[in-house]
């Protein structure tokens, strides 16, 4: 087996790989036209209640839960490739609802839609894309998609907020409906390289074989101790980190007098870190390897921790904004860093033939999170204030740092001796 370095730092051609890039660019761009949109459209055009906002995004969330398991089954049955495209149609369905509804009630199918196309799609994803690239590439991959969403759906946001601005009410409908119409053109995307791009190495074929030859490896995901503590690793990264930053930062730097203003600026910096970092952050990766990254992304998100609570307690206004800024951007490693590690280190801990169910777990898990992260944490802010929430993330922090320990510890210890006692290069990824 070759080493870890000479698998994650390969620089060849991928074909389909721009071509890709280019659709999940369009629906990124899409998601991010009404991202700053969407809770002002429920509350002003549609007259829903802040309850009902919540209940809108919980649904959104529960219904992506719900199809996980069901997902796997049909990804394994029939092929991430078809699964993938068919949560594009669901997706870009709940979407073209939303732009026809006028009551709460006509928003829960929207909703319902859109949270099983995405619960659906990111179910799959995993074994489309290790399919689709090879396993070599996949960090690559993530990488690439991660820098392209951050600027896409940071050019969307700016023009969408443009267009209401402009457009009025019809401003709405249009980047509902251009929202709609990404899903659809990643769809064709999806379709196009599915056909151009054949089987990995034989590789991906085998596994399915095997899958299909082993239904009984459906749940094995979540028998498997070792997997398990990456499951645990993931939803502290996601709870205490990836899941707020959209909610739960802005609302704690809001409850600490920063202007709306100055959140946007340290969104924006935070999103700018990204497209700018991604690129050193995969080069990081393929030098220290996966649990590495991690290590590195986890340590440095306890630096962002710091800035932040500089921030969030200087009286200054100049002061906190210049922290608030390089909380955004040290932050920004960390989600680098993050981004092309997590999910290769699923593709190897799972067995041939379970990759489609490891990768549906990890999918639930970062749902749950998602879910779970604003439901935990505001509170917190709400009963405890700024002192309590930074010492809960303090706690997060140290949490994920003692997952990532056992998991490699775990990891290392019983299979680098069993599975791969010639490759010791293997276990550190």
């Amino acid at each position: 087996m070759p080493s870890v370095h000479g698998l994650l730092s390969t620089r060849a051609s991928l074909a389909g790989y721009r071509w890709f890039l280019t659709g999940w660019g369009a629906t990124a761009f899409g998601s991010g036209l009404v991202l700053p949109l969407i809770v002002a459209y429920l509350r002003e055009m549609l007259g829903v209640s802040t309850s009902g906002v919540s209940l809108y995004f919980a649904l959104f969330a529960l219904s992506g839960l719900v199809v996980n398991p069901f997902a796997a089954w049909i990804g394994r049955v029939r092929g991430p490739g078809p699964t993938a495209v068919a949560a594009t149609v669901f997706q870009a369905a709940g979407a073209t609802w939303l732009t026809t509804a006028d009551s709460m009630a006509a928003t829960v199918p929207a909703a319902c839609l859109s949270g099983a196309g995405t619960g659906i799609y990111y179910a799959v994803q995993t074994p489309l894309l290790t399919k689709a690239f090879g396993d070599a590439a996949f960090s690559r991959v993530l990488s690439g998609q991660h820098r392209a969403s951050a600027l896409m759906m940071t050019a969307g946001s700016l023009l969408g907020g443009q267009a209401v601005q402009w457009l009025g009410d019809d401003g709405y409908t249009l980047c509902l409906a251009a929202n709609a119409a990404s899903y659809l053109a990643y769809g064709v995307v999806l379709v196009r390289l599915g056909r151009t791009r054949a089987e990995p190495r034989g590789a991906a074929s085998g596994a399915a074989e095997a899958g299909a030859a082993a239904p009984g490896r459906r749940f094995a995901a979540l028998r498997d101790p070792v997997f398990l503590r990456l499951l645990a690793l993931q939803s502290a990264l996601v709870i205490f980190g990836l899941g707020q930053f959209e909610s739960v930062v802005p609302a704690v730097m809001r409850d600490a007098h920063f202007s709306v203003v100055a959140i946007s600026v340290v969104i924006a910096c935070n999103t700018a870190g990204i497209i700018v970092f991604q690129g050193l952050a995969l080069r990081l990766v393929e030098r220290v390897g996966y649990t590495g990254a991690l290590w590195v992304a986890i340590l440095t998100w306890l630096v962002a921790l710091a800035f932040q609570a500089g921030a969030l307690l200087l009286p200054a206004p100049r002061g906190r904004l210049l922290l608030g800024v390089l909380f955004g951007l040290v932050f920004a490693v960390g989600q680098c860093l993050i981004a092309p590690s997590v999910q290769p280190l699923v593709t190897r801990t799972a067995p041939p033939g379970a990759v489609e169910s490891y990768a549906a777990a990890t999918s639930l898990a970062h749902g749950l999170g998602m879910f779970v992260a604003p439901l935990v944490l505001f509170p917190v802010v709400e009963s405890g204030g700024t002192g309590s929430y930074l010492s809960v993330q303090l706690l997060g922090y140290g949490l994920a740092l003692y997952v990532l320990w056992s998991f490699h510890t775990r990891r290392v210890t019983p299979r680098e001796e069993v599975a791969q006692p010639a490759d010791k290069t293997y276990m550190s990824r």
